[in-house]
Order: C-alpha cells, then structure tokens, then sequence
C-alpha cells in the first residue's frame, strides 16, 4: 500500500479521504482501501520523511492535505526502475484448489461454482471501471492541476525526463489503461479455465487439462 500512496502523491496533493476514494474506485483488488491501513502507511511514510503535510479548516473541521516529499519521489522512483516480478502468485487460497482431492466429491462443484462466482463478479467490476473511466477527462484535470502547482509540474517533468506535459500525462495513462486491461484478461483467462475444469469434473473426465 505504501507504494500506491507514494505512486498517487505523485501527481496532485491529497487528503487521506481522496486517497480512499481513489484506492477504492481503482486498486480494490490490490490492496485493502479502510482508513485504519491507508492511516497506517500513511504514518510510516511520513515517519521516513517520504511524505509531509499541511493542515487546513474545510467546513469547521480540520484536515490533513499530504504531499510527497522528495525524498519520496526518489525512493518511488527506485523502486519502480526495479524489474517487476509478474511470475509472483502467492495467493494462500491456491492451497485450498491444490488439496480439494482431500474434500468429499460432492462438494467439489459447489467450491468450484463459488470460485467462478468470485471471479465473475470481479471482472464485472474491472469491467465497470473500464465502462466508466473517461480518460480524456482524466487527463485534463491533471494537466490543469499541475499547470497550477508549479512544484508539482517540475517535480514531473524530472522523473519522467520530458518537459512535455501533455506527453507525460498521456504516457502515464496508457500504463494505468493496461495494467486495468491485464487484470481483466486475467480474470477470463481464470473464469474460463475454472468453467472447462468444472465440466470435465462434472462429466466424470479426470484426463489432465494440458495443451
């Protein structure tokens, strides 16, 4: 989670409930979005001096606006130029599908039906995000933003090495675009292996699924 702040904070300033709401619309199947994880990270970040904040009145109560600090920026920036390991799947709930011969047979299909049923609704919802994002839209507020905090337009223009704004901010895009279109092959990859596995179990076939 640390990181997903850091990477948020790199473009605009925000309070921890934009944070949320942002955590929440857009990395829900990364990592939890309660207030009690995001108010955790985010004091440890700034213990590390990776992030600082400013306090402001709104409506009669008081708020934290955070910012990334540079030294935030350089530990964000390292840590991205780090190869990214797509091979690592250390998801525990694996370990129930890899024992399920020890489960009676009849309730095997009830499992697997549930198992297709959380996929399902996960790509459904990956799916409405993609239906709903208006990155054009996205685009513009940001380059607005940073065209008004001068800080920030720098800040961007020297992690990315181009002092094109439009380019950068349409570059950044593309990536977020992706990395949502990777997690929605995922999951249909996942549904249909799960939907072949459960008819040939269903039918009786126990011939191994290899191509």
């Amino acid at each position: 989670m640390n990181k997903i702040i850091l990477g948020l904070l790199m473009f605009k300033r925000l309070t921890i409930y934009e944070i949320r709401g942002l955590i929440r619309e857009n990395f829900s199947s990364i990592c939890s979005d309660s207030m009690g994880s995001i108010q955790a990270a985010l004091k440890k970040l700034e213990q590390e001096g990776l992030v600082t904040f400013e306090e402001f009145v709104q409506a009669g109560k008081n708020k934290k606006q955070y910012a990334i600090s540079q030294a935030g920026r350089n530990t964000f920036s390292q840590w991205l130029r780090t190869p990214m390991d797509v091979t690592r799947t250390k998801n525990m709930d694996l370990s129930k599908f890899l024992f399920m011969g020890l489960v009676p047979a009849e309730e095997r299909l009830d499992l697997l039906d549930k198992a297709i049923e959380m996929i399902e609704k996960e790509l459904a919802a990956l799916l409405q995000v993609k239906e709903n994002i208006a990155i054009e839209a996205e685009q513009n507020a940001i380059q607005a933003y940073l065209k008004a905090d001068e800080e920030y337009l720098a800040a961007l223009h020297e992690v990315t090495g181009n002092e094109n704004t439009a380019e950068n901010i349409q570059q950044i895009g593309y990536f977020e675009f992706m990395t949502l279109q990777l997690g929605i092959d995922t999951m249909k990859f996942h549904l249909d292996w799960f939907r072949k596995l459960r008819e040939k179990i269903q039918q009786g076939d126990w011939t191994m699924m290899i191509d």
